[in-house]
């Protein structure tokens, strides 16, 4: 994998592959680059495809500083790293908290953004609550409990240690006080509003978007179909598609009922991407 520094000194690890139109591939959660490998691999056939891992997943470097949400400084990193490869515009794709990232993205630096790619879209009341717990609260508890060296054993930051072993250190420099201020104020984003129906982001905001939109029906706990269908009616000319897989099947490797992870069921999406990218429509 190749590196790219960000103007704040943070190491992104990165990925390209394929030839063709440019799609910036963010994955959900806080999970690396590799978790849409699948998914990459199938859109590279047609296109050249960026994976990359966001500061404080994967390879990359474990970063606590910045203003702003996590979720805005990925944005901002997204954008600094296609400026980097000058290769865009690219196509902003991913689902759930790839696709926070791709719109945040287009709304902070429209100019490295030719259109996006969504799907499971998530917002409303529940998970909003679910994710800014997820996100947030077990590692502010796990400071407050042991400080800075009961984070670097969570299983999460140990995987960031085993991939970039020069995180440990900066776990470890950073005071637990910031840390956990910093992750509550990181919290703040996901709180419901009324007037986001993507979380974290004004519906106003997406009214004034102005390039070509995919978007994917959601259907499951966290993503649902509300959502991207608020989505496909306050983004000017977007297009709506069911989603790929059913609900169900999601929810059930999501949970643990059935085996696989969610990220195997996303090649499904990539027939239709490459048709949308390559319609005279959007080109």
């Amino acid at each position: 994998m190749a590196s790219f520094t960000t103007r704040d000194g943070c190491r992104l690890a990165y990925q390209l592959r394929g030839e063709g139109p440019l799609i910036a591939l963010t994955p959900g959660g806080r999970e690396a680059g590799a978790a849409v490998t699948a998914l990459a691999e199938a859109l590279a056939v047609k296109a050249r495809v960026l994976t990359w891992d966001r500061r404080n997943t994967g390879a990359s470097d474990v970063f606590f500083g910045g203003e702003g949400s996590e979720q805005e400084i990925w944005a901002d990193d997204l954008a600094d790293l296609l400026d980097h490869l000058g290769e865009g515009p690219a196509w902003l794709a991913g689902g759930s908290a790839g696709c926070r990232v791709s719109v945040l993205t287009m709304l902070r630096r429209p100019d490295v953004a030719k259109g996006l790619i969504l799907w499971s879209a998530s917002g409303g009341r529940y998970a909003c609550q679910f994710l800014g717990f997820q996100y947030h609260v077990p590692y502010i508890m796990a400071a407050e409990r042991g400080g800075m060296p009961a984070i670097a054993k969570t299983p999460f930051f140990a995987e960031r240690i085993a991939a970039n072993p020069a995180n440990r250190e900066r776990l470890l420099a950073l005071q637990p006080g910031a840390f956990i201020a910093t992750l509550k104020r990181w919290n703040g984003f996901f709180y419901y509003r009324d007037d986001a129906a993507l979380a974290g982001v004004a519906d106003a905001d997406l009214e004034r978007l102005a390039l070509p939109a995919l978007i994917f029906e959601g259907g499951d706990d966290i993503h649902p179909a509300a959502v991207s269908q608020a989505l496909a009616r306050l983004i000017p000319g977007a297009s709506l598609l069911p989603s790929a897989w059913p609900p169900e099947t999601w929810m059930d490797r999501f949970t643990g009922r059935a085996p696989g992870t969610v990220f195997e069921l996303y090649p499904l999406l990539a027939p239709a991407i490459l048709a949308f990218i390559a319609s005279p429509r959007v080109c």
